[in-house]
C-alpha cells in the first residue's frame, strides 16, 4: 500500500484477457490487501506467453544460438590445457550472439526473490536485447519488468525451440527441474548460480553474476556436459506402458539424476530382475533398485550405499535399496550399454518408477523399464582454471574423507 493507493497488478495476456475477470480479481486482491476500495488502482501490465509467439522457422532453427566446441590449444594457448579438456569436458564457443535467456529460481524463497529482482535488473541495463522467459511465479514476484515472456506447463514442446541459454538460482533442484523441462530432448547450456547454500551443480555464487553472465554471454567457455539417461516404461509385449502421468517421447525420458523402482507404500520387499544388454545380471530381493548417472551418485545412489563417481565418468551406477543379501554392493556398467530392470511374477505387489524423485507410474508384473545412455546431456557452464570444481566440492561440501585425523588439514586449506 502506498500513499496514493493500492497498486494491483494483473498479468494481462497479450491476446486478450477478459476485462470482467480483470476487475474481480484486482477486487479479490485488494480485498486480501486490505486495502479500502477507494484507494486502490488497476494497473494493466502487459506480458506474453510462450505458446503466443511465432514459432521459428526452419531458417532460424538451424543458425539458432549454441555452444560449438572450439580448438582448445588455440583458446588457451598450451597443448597441456587441451588435454585437460575431455569429451564431456569442453572448451565452447557460441555459433552466433544468444537472442534468448530462460530464467529458473527456486519457488517461495524470499531471497532468492530478491536476488532475482536484481538479476533481472542488471539484465535490463546491461543486456537489453535479451528476450527474458520466465515461470508464471517470476512474472508475478517482479511486476516492475515489462515484456517478460511466460512459459507455462504444457509448454515443454516450445522451450527448446526458444531458449539459448538458462540461467538458474537457488539449489541443484533447480537444475533438475530444467533437466525436467527439456525432458524430451536437447537442453541449452545451463548457467547455475547459488545462494550460499549445499550444491553440487553450482559453479557460481550470485555475488559473480556479472562477470559470469558477460564470460558466458561473450565466450569461450568451460562445459560440463553432465550424461542424462533415457529411460522408457516398457508393457510385458515389448509396448510403451501408456498409463504413465508423463508422457514418453521418441527418445525416452531424459533423467539426470536417478532412475528408481521402489516398493512404495507396500509393505513387502519388491522382487526385480535386472538385465545388461540382454543378459540377465541379477534378481534383486530389496526396498528398491536405482540406475544413477555418475552426476546422480552424490544424491540418492549416495545415500543408498553407492559409491561417488566423477561427473565425467562414462558409466551406469545401478545401486540397491536395503537389499535383503549382505553381499548386494553397487554394480558400475558400461554406459554404452542398456540397462533392463523388470519386475519379477514373484514381487507381491507392483513397485513405484521414479524419475529423478518424481513418481510417473506403477509397473506390474512382467513390465519393466528399459534405461540408455541419453543423446541429450546437460550443458553445464563451469569456472574456467585448472582447479577441478567436483575435488573441491567434494571436500568442501561432503567433507570427504574428513576425520578426527584428517582435520587437522582444514587449517592448511587441503580440505
Amino acid at each position: 500500500m502506498t500513499r496514493q493507493g493500492c497498486w494491483i497488478d494483473i498479468i494481462s495476456v497479450m491476446f486478450g484477457t477478459s476485462s470482467n475477470i480483470t476487475v474481480k480479481a484486482s477486487h479479490l486482491l485488494a480485498s486480501r490487501l486490505r486495502c479500502p476500495a477507494q484507494l486502490y488502482v488497476t494497473r494493466r501490465r502487459l506480458i506474453h506467453q510462450l505458446r503466443d509467439l511465432p514459432a521459428p522457422t526452419p531458417e532460424q532453427l538451424t543458425n539458432k544460438p549454441r555452444l560449438s566446441p572450439c580448438d582448445t590449444i588455440e583458446a588457451e594457448s598450451s597443448s597441456m590445457g587441451a588435454a585437460r579438456f575431455s569429451p564431456a569436458h569442453q572448451l565452447s564457443r557460441w555459433t552466433s550472439a544468444p537472442t534468448t535467456l530462460l530464467l529458473i529460481q527456486k519457488r517461495d524463497d524470499p531471497r532468492t526473490t530478491a536476488a532475482m529482482g536484481k538479476i533481472l535488473a542488471h539484465l535490463r541495463e546491461h543486456y537489453p536485447h535479451l528476450r527474458l522467459i520466465v515461470e508464471p511465479h517470476t512474472a508475478v514476484e517482479h511486476p516492475a519488468f515489462e515484456d517478460l515472456i511466460v512459459t507455462s506447463t504444457g509448454d515443454e514442446a516450445l522451450l527448446p525451440l526458444h531458449t539459448s541459454l538458462v540461467l538458474t538460482l537457488g539449489g541443484d533442484g533447480t537444475i533438475l527441474h530444467v533437466s525436467n523441462l527439456f525432458s524430451q530432448g536437447e537442453c541449452p547450456p545451463v548457467l547455475s548460480f547459488s545462494m550460499g547454500s549445499l550444491g553440487f551443480l553450482l559453479p557460481f555464487h550470485i555475488d559473480a553474476l556479472a562477470s559470469a553472465l558477460e564470460n558466458t554471454l561473450t565466450g569461450p567457455v568451460s562445459v560440463l556436459n553432465r550424461m542424462r539417461l533415457a529411460c522408457t516404461p516398457v508393457a510385458a509385449n515389448g509396448e510403451i506402458v501408456d498409463r504413465c502421468t508423463k508422457a514418453v517421447g521418441d527418445a525416452g525420458w531424459q533423467v539426470m539424476n536417478e532412475v528408481t523402482l521402489h516398493r512404495g507404500r507396500h509393505g513387502h520387499l519388491t522382487v526385480v530382475d535386472a538385465f545388461f544388454d540382454g543378459q540377465h545380471l541379477t534378481e534383486a530381493v530389496a526396498d528398491g533398485l536405482l540406475v544413477s548417472t555418475p552426476t546422480g551418485s552424490t544424491a540418492y545412489s549416495l545415500s543408498a550405499g553407492g559409491p561417488i563417481s566423477h561427473p565425467e565418468t562414462d558409466a551406469f551406477l545401478l545401486t540397491p535399496i536395503a537389499p535383503r543379501s549382505l553381499s548386494f554392493r553397487t554394480v558400475i556398467l558400461p554406459g554404452r550399454g542398456q540397462v533392463r530392470l523388470e519386475i519379477s511374477p514373484l514381487a507381491r505387489s507392483p513397485a513405484e518408477l521414479s524419475v529423478d524423485g518424481r513418481e510417473v507410474c506403477l509397473l506390474n508384473a512382467k513390465e519393466s523399464v528399459v534405461i540408455t545412455k541419453s543423446p541429450y546431456p546437460i550443458p553445464c557452464i563451469e569456472r574456467s582454471g585448472a582447479e577441478s570444481g567436483w575435488v573441491r566440492d567434494i571436500n568442501s561440501l561432503l567433507q570427504f574423507n574428513v576425520g578426527f585425523r584428517n582435520k587437522s588439514l582444514i587449517g592448511h586449506g587441503i580440505a
